[in-house]
């Protein structure tokens, strides 16, 4: 229908001959560190406790300050974009997401999110526009995606779409890679609501202990969790400055196989490409 449809996905008719590793990526969408530290004050988070601990500075191309569409296409490409661009560069030419290249190796792919239908986190990993507005055209990839990929959006509960993804990719017998949002602490934090963005946090954490979990008795499986970027400005005295990003650090947790790649501050395409050498650049033949 449109050019860019052709680059979206390449439909796999054999299995895949390597065996590589999985990734559950995880994205508390808005979730900077004061969100942590202030739900924190009311129940654990878990993902304070992961082995592995870091930050992801998250400015686009265009801007200190991202919005979700260059955060989302900096971890599913690789590369820096200007906000409000969808799977695609600077340049508006698109570009390959980890979904699309594990598709390629015939590998399970799942998306969930509490967002919108067209929401820009989810929608980064498969479709490929340049203004995350076009939602007719969003709607096409989502459509096209469909076919290949296992996507839950809109849904009501990460912790359920989490746990249907998770047993799908197990009951596939393929490597994975897993993305799941949780947009509801971004949706709060921008309405400057408190203890609903905390109940939006502790339903993201629901779904990060579950994916942990999954990944606790598998030695082949790395979960990553992070934000795209901050929003609200929160103070360590839990009161919102804005109602708008801001170009915070934000957290950055790991665990499970090769976890310990992600200590430290990374830049957030760095992440997109620790993620891609889990997944791709350690295989080995499957065993027959």
């Amino acid at each position: 229908m449109f050019a860019r449809l052709g680059l979206m996905i390449c439909l796999i008719v054999e299995p895949c001959v390597v065996c590589a590793g999985n990734v559950i990526l995880m994205i508390g969408d808005g979730m900077g560190e004061n969100h942590v530290r202030c739900a924190t004050e009311s129940r654990a988070v878990l993902g304070e406790n992961l082995p592995v601990q870091g930050h992801v500075t998250t400015r686009s191309a265009d801007s200190d300050i991202t919005d979700s569409a260059a955060a989302a296409t900096a971890y599913a490409c690789g590369i820096k974009t200007k906000n409000g661009y969808l799977g695609v560069d600077a340049n508006q030419k698109p570009c390959r997401t980890l979904a699309e290249k594990a598709l390629e190796k015939g590998f399970f792919v799942g998306i969930a999110s509490t967002d919108m239908e067209t929401g820009a986190t989810p929608s980064a990993f498969y479709a490929h526009v340049p203004n995350r507005h076009e939602a007719d055209t969003i709607r096409q990839y989502l459509t096209q995606a469909r076919q290949h990929m296992r996507i839950q959006v809109a849904g009501k509960s990460l912790l359920s779409e989490t746990n249907a993804l998770l047993a799908a990719a197990a009951e596939s017998g393929k490597p994975f890679f897993i993305m799941l949002e949780g947009a509801l602490i971004d949706t709060k934090s921008h309405e400057n609501k408190l203890e609903a963005m905390k109940d939006a946090l502790f339903d993201f954490d629901a779904a990060v202990r579950a994916a942990l979990a999954f990944a606790a008795v598998r030695s082949d499986t790395t979960v990553v969790v992070t934000a795209d970027h901050e929003t609200g400005g929160l103070t360590p005295a839990c009161v919102f400055t804005t109602r708008k990003h801001t170009g915070a650090a934000v957290p950055l947790w790991a665990a499970g196989v090769r976890a310990e790649l992600f200590k430290g501050t990374h830049d957030n395409t760095q992440i997109n490409h620790l993620i891609h050498g889990i997944l791709f650049d350690n295989t080995r033949e499957r065993p027959n």
